[in-house]
């Protein structure tokens, strides 16, 4: 009987299991975000930034 040899070192290693949770994990993320963010009726609050004066320098 011909078969593989299931006691030696595995060469071809499947890499579609983890980067599917990845990338499942990565929509998942972002759905929560954006569906979270247009459910709020609250108003955001936008950032200032406020920057200092310029000095000039008189010798």
């Amino acid at each position: 009987m011909i078969g593989k040899d299931y006691r030696g070192p595995e060469y071809h290693a499947s890499t579609g299991l983890p980067v599917a949770i990845l990338l499942l994990s990565v929509l998942g993320i972002s759905a929560y975000l954006f569906l979270a963010g247009s459910l709020t009726s609250e108003e955001h609050a936008v950032a200032k930034v406020y920057l200092p004066a310029a000095q000039t320098q008189t010798r």
